[in-house]
Formats: C-alpha cells, sequence, structure tokens
C-alpha cells in the first residue's frame, strides 16, 4: 500500500512540474506572453462585408468589340486592361493544335502563349520553349531552358514578344532573349532566384518579377540591367507569382509580402507604397497576403486584389485609396468600360461599378461545376460582348455581362492553365496537360 501511494504522489509531481504554468512559476521557463489580437485562419476567411452589401444601379458600359493580329505578352497589354475581343467561334468545339509537356506534381504552366505573325509560342511544363505555325500546322522550333543537373523545378516561367524575339521568364532564374524565327540565343542572364510570371514589356524596358521578391529591369534589346528594386522576402505564399504593370511613366509592383509601390519607370525611384496588411495580419504570421493576381490600371485608377480578402482601387499617382471592397481573389479581375468583372473566393462572379466599388450584380457559380470548389475559376475574357469563364471541372461558361445571367456551359477537354487569348477573331486555349486547343 506504501508502495502504491509514493507512485501516485511521485506521477502527481511529475505533472505538476510538467505543466507550462509550473514550469514558469518555478523559473524553468521564461513567462509566455500572449499576442495581442485576434487571432485568424492561415486563409483570412473572415469576410465583414457580403459581397452584395454595397450596391450601384449605374449602367455598365462596355467598350466596341475589336480584332487583333498579335498578342505579345500575357492580357495583351502592359496595363493589364481587358479588351472586347471579337470572335467568329460557336465555343462548340476544341481543335487540337500542338502538345508540350503536361503538368506534374513538381511542374506547373502558370502563363499564357503569346502569338506573334501567326506563330504561337508557349512554355510547357518541362521547360520547353515550343515555336507552332499557325498556317503550316507543325511546330519549327522547341527549346529547353531547364538548367543542367536541375530539371525539377519547372514551376511556372513566362513569355513576352519584343521586336523580333521572344524573351524568356525561367523558373530557373534566368531571363533569355530568342529569336522567333529559330529560336536561338540574343543574350542571357542569371538572376537571384526562380521567375514564375511572365515579363512586362513597356517600350523598350522588360520588367522581371522574382520569387524572392525583387525586380529586375532590364533592357530589352541587349539584357543589361537598368535598374532593380528590392520588396521584403515573404516565406508563406502561395504558387502563383504577380506580373507588374506598367502604364505612362509608372510602375505598380505587386510583392507577395502584401506590399505594393508605384515606382518611377525610368529610374526606380519610389512614387508611393501601400500594403494589404490590416493590424490583425501584422499580429500574426499565419495568414497569406500574397497578391497573385495582376494589377491593372485604367487611367489614374489601379485595381489590385489579394488572397488576403481586400479589393483595392488606388490613385494611381497618389496611392491614396478611393474605395475597399472585402473580396477575395487570386485571378486577375477583368477591367472594362466602366465594370470590373472578378471571381470571388472561387464561387461567384461579380460585377463592380470602377468609380465606387458598389455591386451591380453577383453570380453564384453551381459548386458542382467545381467539383465542390475543388477547382479553380481562371480569369474571365471579354468576347462579343460576352464574359468567358474558363476552368472549374473542365467547364466553359458564356455569361451575359449586362445581367449576369450563364447563356451557355461547355465541357472542355482538359483543366485549362490559363484564359484564353483571341488573335485574329479566334480563341486559343492552354490546357494543363501541355496542350493548345483552338475554339471553334
Amino acid at each position: 500500500m506504501i508502495k502504491v501511494i509514493k507512485y501516485i504522489f511521485l506521477f502527481a509531481t511529475i505533472l505538476f512540474l510538467s505543466s507550462c504554468g509550473t514550469r514558469e512559476y518555478l523559473g524553468f521557463e521564461k513567462k509566455k506572453t500572449s499576442l495581442k489580437g485576434n487571432r485568424v485562419s492561415i486563409l483570412k476567411e473572415e469576410a465583414t462585408n457580403n459581397s452584395t452589401e454595397k450596391k450601384s444601379s449605374t449602367e455598365i458600359i462596355l467598350e466596341d468589340a475589336i480584332t487583333l493580329s498579335n498578342w505579345p505578352q500575357s492580357y495583351n497589354s502592359p496595363s493589364h486592361l481587358s479588351f472586347n475581343y471579337i470572335s467568329d467561334s460557336k465555343f462548340l468545339n476544341f481543335k487540337h493544335l500542338v502538345s508540350g509537356a503536361s503538368e506534374r506534381k513538381s511542374s506547373k504552366i502558370l502563363s499564357q502563349p503569346v502569338i506573334y505573325n501567326d506563330l504561337i509560342f508557349f512554355l510547357d511544363a518541362k521547360s520547353n520553349v515550343i515555336a507552332f505555325s499557325l498556317k503550316n500546322n507543325k511546330i519549327i522550333w522547341k527549346k529547353n531552358i531547364s538548367v543542367k543537373n536541375e530539371k525539377n523545378h519547372n514551376i511556372g516561367g513566362g513569355i513576352v514578344i519584343y521586336k523580333d524575339s521572344l524573351i524568356i521568364n525561367s523558373p530557373y532564374g534566368q531571363i533569355i532573349s530568342l529569336g522567333t524565327l529559330k529560336g536561338e540565343i540574343n543574350w542571357e542572364i542569371n538572376v537571384d532566384s526562380s521567375i514564375r510570371s511572365a515579363p512586362t514589356i513597356f517600350e523598350n524596358k522588360l520588367l522581371s518579377l522574382t520569387v524572392s521578391n525583387k525586380l529586375y529591369v532590364l533592357n530589352a534589346d541587349d539584357g543589361s540591367l537598368l535598374w532593380q528594386h528590392q520588396g521584403i522576402l515573404n516565406n508563406t505564399t502561395l504558387i502563383d507569382s504577380p506580373k507588374v504593370a506598367v502604364d505612362e511613366n509608372i510602375v505598380i509592383v505587386p510583392y507577395s509580402n502584401g506590399e505594393f509601390f508605384a515606382l518611377n519607370l525610368n529610374n526606380g525611384k519610389e512614387i508611393w507604397r501601400n500594403s494589404f496588411i490590416d493590424i490583425e495580419v501584422k499580429e500574426t504570421t499565419n495568414a497569406f497576403s500574397d497578391i497573385d493576381a495582376f494589377p491593372i490600371i485604367k487611367k489614374d485608377i489601379v485595381i489590385i486584389t489579394s488572397a488576403i480578402g481586400k479589393l483595392f482601387a488606388v490613385n494611381k499617382k497618389t496611392g491614396s485609396k478611393l474605395w475597399i471592397r472585402d473580396i477575395s481573389s487570386t485571378q486577375t479581375p477583368l477591367v472594362n468600360g466602366n465594370s470590373i468583372f472578378i471571381v470571388n473566393r472561387n464561387e461567384e462572379i461579380i460585377c463592380l461599378n470602377i468609380l465606387d466599388g458598389g455591386t451591380r450584380w453577383a453570380l453564384t457559380i453551381d459548386d458542382r461545376l467545381s467539383d465542390y470548389r475543388r477547382y479553380i475559376w481562371l480569369s474571365p475574357v471579354l468576347i462579343n460582348s460576352k464574359l468567358l469563364l474558363v476552368g472549374g471541372n473542365k467547364k466553359l461558361i458564356l455569361i451575359d455581362p449586362y445581367t449576369g445571367v450563364i447563356n451557355n456551359i461547355k465541357n472542355i477537354p482538359n483543366f485549362p492553365a490559363s484564359s484564353p487569348i483571341i488573335v485574329n477573331s479566334i480563341p486559343y486555349l492552354m490546357l494543363r496537360n501541355g496542350d493548345i486547343v483552338k475554339i471553334e
């Protein structure tokens, strides 16, 4: 009996000494101070406003539809403004054109193809750059840009056309200029880390943003460094990476830590800075503050969104906030005319008034179309004054932009890697299995 009592006493003593409060009390550990502020979830799901809370009854005005003969860079514009494209497509069939390497667990396709002089260029999931003739229906050249002994980091990268050159941001930390006709190397430079997004071209300046939040601005003719800008490194980021926007003499740089800057295009001098990081997020490290969507510039308004759950409109010249909405998206909004069309939380598409952020309509997307939000919806495009949305569980949706009513739903052969591009009235779509298809 005495032995039992001893064991009970010994057990109680160990339990007493091992408890957090007791160890602090006896001086074995320093007392832990609780962080102030509210705790937030890793994806910051605390939306305080419903997407339809702020209303706008203003008329929706779209720009006239146009036809383009080339698509030189992602979103076809350094400002990422969306055009209203003319197309002859009936959206009935998907004709296979060419195939590259398919995505795997360690490889992702994150950028759009580009088209120049009837050649379509794309970067596949094994870092192969492929040039395909739309006239002759054949591959004219193919070049692998992976680094020797390092062939398992094929996440992202992107391409842009400059004069007769194709310039590539490589996931292996290089920027490479190739000739468009033969794929010969014009110049190449090494940078400090991987690049997952496409470059932005404006006049003769090439702007590339690395995953370490460093912006390189190069002379596109010879690859010489003009200036660079360093943001704060963010250790918790999503897989995508944004592309910088340029308009007039102002560069809008979105960094993955939630900060965004306006810089002088000529010398990189800071004009203003702003941030998505609010008080709650500053007091916890468990939140993704990533800016993965591209910023959009329309005249003096900059539209920028973050995975943290905020959509901002700020003045391009001063950085002052014009309005804020509790809308979360990793996809670049479509800005055309006086409207913003944005995918919110991968569950609805919303039409907003660009001047005050008021909601004109909100369309909840049937969860069954995305296998209950398992698969993402990509950025919408505007074709023949209709919204075209791809993504979900291999779906294409046509939506009336004036009412938010779905007009048509079609199945896609595979999951899309990027939003469609439209050249000479024909929509082309890059798929995650490495295929490029023409939408007929």
